[in-house]
């Protein structure tokens, strides 16, 4: 939450408190004593769907169904703890890196492609740094990583214009993956810190079953176990910090190798791929500026701006359960020490983003979602500090 306020510039550079372990492990070595941090944040989006003439099988053929907004209001929580360990900082992290729940109504236009998409991880982030020397300080850590998704839609049982007899089919599938992390924090004089972090990309190898309507049975499909290999993607960051009086200023850069994720593939038992959903997701940057403020000793006020870039290529990859689009935010914040031992902060950020367009074809080439969503996010941060 300290970072939401900043709209996380300096991320990788900037050890406010433990926080800085996900973003820079080796940032513990800067946080004096033993802290423990809980927060929460909560996202609340909006994606107003648009249609423009989405249609089943050949252009000309509309597919009747409602507009339709699928985007839902998340909490999600974090927990830091550091301490030390001999010459030694050491941290656990646990928090929710990758998430999404668009639930869209079973009768807009959309549902032949998806009507819901809930996914849900948690990563468990053990850490160790130390100092190299006086300048230089490096951090590692191992991540645990658990993900569980359900993905639905409908299956057209009715007329060409998809008006009655639609049924559900159902998705669910869970997996740990596993990876690592590791940064380096650069301090050429008291004032400025430089940071460069890596997070890998974790393999989730999902397991799971898929359920057909029974109506589908005549045509072979019939519930059955399925599989999917998901690369969810390796980051870099590099950013800076300087001080100025009472005044501190951040910036950043952090890559995403979204290419690592590129397409969700589904297959049966039997190998035979039941669902593909290529997206042709590009790998995307975030650049930041922020800036801290002491006011008083006990009060700190933070604000930061930040582009946020989509990994999707273009209208025809822009598939309604990932209807993402370029991102700029707007953030504010404050720190305020409640007592010598604890501090709360609390963020705001307002993501605003271009309408973006929608040409978007199912695998198997049977209808097409054509028109555009507008979004916004607003997401709310608090969290506790207790130094002991």
């Amino acid at each position: 939450a300290s970072g939401q306020g900043v709209a996380y510039a300096g991320a990788a550079a900037s050890a406010e408190d433990a926080s800085v372990m996900w973003f820079n492990p080796a940032g513990l070595t800067e946080i004096k004593g033993s802290q423990v941090i809980v927060g929460a944040h909560v996202i609340s989006p909006k994606a107003k769907f648009s249609n423009d003439g989405s249609y089943l099988g050949v252009a000309g053929n509309n597919l009747q169904g409602s507009d339709d907004d699928g985007a839902t209001v998340g909490l999600v929580p974090n927990f830091y703890w550091k301490s030390k360990l001999g010459q030694y900082d050491i941290g656990l992290g646990i928090n929710t890196p990758f998430g999404q729940h668009i639930s869209y109504d079973k009768e807009w236009v959309g549902r032949y492609q998806a009507t819901e998409t809930n996914l849900k991880t948690i990563n468990i982030n053990p850490a160790i740094a130390g100092k190299i020397n006086d300048k230089l300080s490096f951090g590692f850590g191992l991540n645990a990583q658990y993900v569980d998704l359900i993905l639905e839609q409908q299956a057209n049982l009715g007329s060409s214009t998809g008006s009655a007899g639609d049924k559900t089919v159902s998705v669910k599938a869970d997996s740990w993956g596993f990876g690592y992390n590791f940064g380096f924090l650069w301090k050429p004089q008291e004032t400025t810190q430089v940071g460069f972090a890596y997070r890998s990309t974790v393999t989730q190898n999902a397991k799971g079953t898929i359920d057909y309507p029974a109506a589908l049975s005549g045509s072979g499909l019939v519930d059955t176990n399925v599989s999917s290999t998901v690369n969810l993607p390796a980051s870099a960051t590099l950013s800076a910090s300087q001080v100025y009086g009472k005044l501190t200023l951040l910036t950043g850069a952090t890559w995403t190798k979204w290419s690592d994720y590129d397409s969700l593939t589904i297959q049966n038992g039997a190998g035979t791929t039941v669902s593909d959903s290529n997206q042709e997701l590009k790998d995307s940057w975030r650049l930041s500026l922020g800036g801290i403020y002491q006011l008083n000793d006990e009060l700190k006020l933070r604000a930061g701006v930040a582009f946020d870039q989509t990994p999707v290529s273009n209208e025809t990859h822009r598939s309604p359960r990932t209807p993402d689009t370029d991102r700029k935010w707007i953030a504010l914040g404050f720190g305020y020490k409640l007592t010598p031992a604890v501090d709360l902060d609390v963020g705001y950020s307002h993501l605003l983003a271009d309408k973006s367009k929608v040409d978007y074809t199912s695998d198997n080439g049977t209808t097409h979602l054509v028109g555009s969503y507008n979004p916004t996010v607003d997401i709310f941060s608090a969290q506790v500090v207790w130094k002991y």
